[in-house]
């Protein structure tokens, strides 16, 4: 259900490119969505410990639902997803979209009246899925798993020397658990290219430079301090805005599409090789 992915050159401005294709991860009828890694071995731990729900508060625009909707079928459980239902009743950006997907893997999908901040939400969606199905788990939020980062990471590790000849890697920052999966096999094969983390939501950039170094175990003080060069770039996109600018591959226009456009800008002033780590699709 999850395999390696490639690394593939293109050409930009005619310099050459490498793009890991991390949006192959997960082969259709799942999502192009490589946080799906991370999902299927913690799905795979509850289902040991006799879990056979689970709950999802999504956005407009992740992919999450759709991937939770189908590793629970195939795993023979139940996905309950809850999505934010809007006043005047219009659809926002992917949520038609999204709810085909939940229900085709035979997800329930039930709105969440009168949303409020996401964490809010997601507090009250635990709550209705908990008066539902006492014995179910509700996932967290922007799926932060060790799992993920750790699935990544050995991806780094499976192309090492590619890795290791790199100068800069660009990919896409949200939650920044896919960031500290790249940084922990970067530093696990000693490889010191440096990363542009691109905000895909308005965020302190201290703030999320030091979760992801934190998440992905990187010693930043004292003698054994790692030498990762970490740079968190806010290119002043909200979450839900979209990013429509050409791109030769499959990318996500709520995410890794707004880091494509920062690297097509940027281009002349990164030095090479680079990589761009494409998430989704």
């Amino acid at each position: 259900m999850i395999q390696d992915t490639p690394i593939e050159s293109y050409k930009l401005n005619r310099q050459d490119i490498l793009v890991k294709r991390e949006d192959l991860a997960c082969l259709p009828p799942g999502p192009p969505f490589a946080k799906v890694r991370g999902l299927l071995p913690v799905l795979k731990k509850h289902q040991e410990n006799g879990i056979k729900i689970f709950g999802y508060m999504e956005t407009s625009v992740s992919m999450a639902g759709w991937g939770l909707s189908y590793f629970c079928q195939r795993l023979n459980m139940k996905a309950v997803i809850f999505y934010p239902h809007y006043k005047d009743g219009i659809s926002r950006d992917n949520q038609d979209f999204q709810k085909e997907k939940w229900l085709q893997f035979g997800a329930k999908v039930l709105p969440l009246e009168n949303p409020n901040r996401l964490m809010i939400n997601w507090y009250r969606a635990r709550k209705q899925l908990h008066q539902l199905y006492p014995d179910a788990v509700m996932l967290p939020q922007g799926l932060p798993f060790q799992e993920t980062i750790e699935e990544v990471a050995k991806q780094v590790q499976k192309d090492k020397e590619t890795f290791q000849s790199l100068k800069s890697i660009i990919i896409c920052a949200g939650s920044g658990t896919m960031t500290a999966g790249v940084i922990q096999g970067l530093s696990e094969i000693s490889a010191t290219p440096k990363v542009y983390g691109v905000l895909v939501a308005p965020k302190s950039k201290t703030k999320m430079e030091k979760k992801i170094l934190q998440m992905a175990g990187v010693q930043t003080e004292g003698l054994f301090a790692s030498n990762i060069d970490l740079e968190i770039i806010d290119a002043g996109y909200e979450y839900t805005q979209k990013e429509e600018c050409d791109c030769p591959f499959p990318c996500n226009l709520h995410y890794d599409r707004k880091a494509w456009k920062w690297t097509v800008d940027n281009i002349n002033e990164i030095e090479q090789p680079i990589l761009f780590w494409n998430i989704g699709a």
